[in-house]
């Protein structure tokens, strides 16, 4: 359609075409990553200082060590003359496999320390190093190393080494602890880190989904007002709204009422057209009565057809005008139940046995005297063919609850289903004896049209003709 606005493939659903959903997911653009970043930065900072609390202690056994490592040659361990004068005040050292070790010893070249004096809690289990981690143990004498190494119970150790020299002999002094409550420790943070954040984050989510919610408020009130008019519970956009939307609303209020006027006026014009028409016809039809001239009947024959046609499509321009009106509702009950004893009354002289089921509470979105044109005509073309029975059902539509679903059957003749289409074309009679235009079923299917619902014919279970029409519906 002319005008229409194109969609983006990327933002073709619902979600897509939402505001709401816009704008909640542009602020999560950038509060999750933003969160994301905050949640990393904590646990590598945690991580950090974890592993430097971790770590110090060991630096420290190493200097304590340092400090009270004399060389002693007449002490009973002659071969190597050290002695320790004050042992490490933690006592995790002096207990078997405890997680926290030390050595004083001589490095080999594969890495293996060889222990000259070590802490209880290493038992016999010696520390070893890596070939890469020992050279550069002898490469940077006097200064702290740090390495790994594995436990006596296999358990991952931080190591801290340290070369020192006695009398031109080199010692190497560590210290090891058991890496794994440290690491089992910055796993918990993590965990509860990410957990409080993920938590932070929807928190946050849901909050800009209410904020944006309550900004958007008038909007949807808005859209609630126009529904209102559309459904014709209100005759205009009624509200109060901030002054960014306000003009919106006056000028729907105005086009409403533009809409209105140009109905109006086009159904005065098309009013002033049939008069104009009809009224030359009617003067050539009186003039051909009564004379028995060929010339007579072929112009009374003439402006006759002439006539139908107008009135047909004069007809068609006053329900195209009809179904663009706004506003108006009428209760389908009361309408039907009252064309339903005036034709009663009218074929009374068949005897008609109406059964009516109408469901409570259902207003067709339209005028009063467009329900009456549709109903009255099937009712009407219903009462012509029937033998005796006419059922009529009006229901919510099964298949759209945005319709109404009105279902006229009777137990006429009926027609061929090769004669459903034809029927429904202007004009078109199957039985020129029965009084009538030929337009009744036209008629009902143009008016539908115009109101964008629809007009199918069936068999009817009780043997003859079932009509179907669908109309929209006002929601209460």
């Amino acid at each position: 359609m002319q005008g229409a606005v194109k969609q983006s493939e990327g933002d073709n659903t619902d979600q897509g075409r939402s505001l709401v959903w816009r704008l909640v997911r542009s602020a999560a653009m950038w509060v999750v990553p933003a969160l994301l970043f905050t949640a990393f930065s904590l646990i590598l900072f945690y991580r950090a200082s974890t592993y430097k609390n971790f770590n110090d202690p060991l630096i420290n056994t190493i200097q304590a060590l340092v400090a009270n490592i004399e060389y002693d040659p007449l002490n009973a361990n002659e071969e190597v003359g050290i002695i320790l004068a004050n042992q490490p005040i933690d006592a995790r050292y002096q207990l078997a496999l405890s997680g926290r070790y030390w050595m004083v010893g001589e490095l080999r070249k594969d890495g293996m320390l060889v222990p000259i004096i070590s802490s209880l809690s290493l038992s016999d289990f010696t520390l070893k190093l890596s070939q890469k981690e020992a050279n550069k143990v002898r490469e940077k004498k006097g200064e702290i190393i740090r390495a790994f190494s594995i436990g006596p119970d296999n358990e991952p150790l931080s190591l801290a080494a340290q070369c020192v020299i006695f009398n031109d002999r080199s010692f190497v002094i560590a210290a090891a602890a058991d890496r794994r409550p440290a690491a089992q420790a910055i796993r918990q943070f993590s965990v509860i880190a990410l957990g409080l954040l993920s938590v932070l984050a929807l928190g946050l989510t849901l909050a800009i989904y209410m904020q944006v919610r309550s900004g958007l408020r008038p909007l949807f009130e808005l859209r609630d007002s126009v529904v209102d008019v559309r459904e014709g519970r209100a005759g205009s956009v009624e509200g109060s709204y901030p002054k960014e939307i306000k003009p919106l609303a006056d000028e729907l209020n105005s086009l409403i009422g533009h809409n209105r006027d140009v109905v109006e006026y086009a159904r005065a014009h098309v009013s002033n057209l049939a008069h104009a028409l009809k009224t030359p016809l009617a003067v050539l039809m009186n003039e051909a009565d009564g004379k028995k001239s060929k010339l007579a009947r072929i112009v009374k024959k003439q402006t006759g057809t002439m006539n139908k046609q107008v009135d047909h499509h004069l007809f068609r321009a006053r329900a195209a005008t009809r179904g663009q009106s706004i506003g108006e509702k009428t209760p389908v009950a009361d309408t039907v139940n009252s064309l339903v004893r005036t034709l009663g009354r009218i074929f009374r002289d068949k005897d008609l046995d109406f059964q009516v089921d109408i469901e409570n509470g259902l207003h067709f979105r339209g005028e009063k005297r467009d329900l009456e044109e549709m109903v009255g005509n099937l009712l009407d073309n219903a009462c012509k063919w029937t033998k005796a029975k006419i059922h009529v059902m009006v229901e919510v539509d099964p298949e759209n609850d945005a319709k109404i679903r009105i279902t006229i059957d009777d137990d006429g003749l009926g027609m061929a289903a090769d004669q459903y289409e034809n029927v429904l074309k202007r004009g078109t009679r199957l039985d020129e004896t029965t009084p009538g235009t030929g337009f009744g079923l036209s008629i009902v299917n143009d008016l539908a049209i115009a109101y964008k619902g629809v007009l199918t014919l069936d068999k009817s279970p009780l043997g003859g003709l079932r009509t179907i029409l669908i109309i929209p519906m006002v929601r209460e």
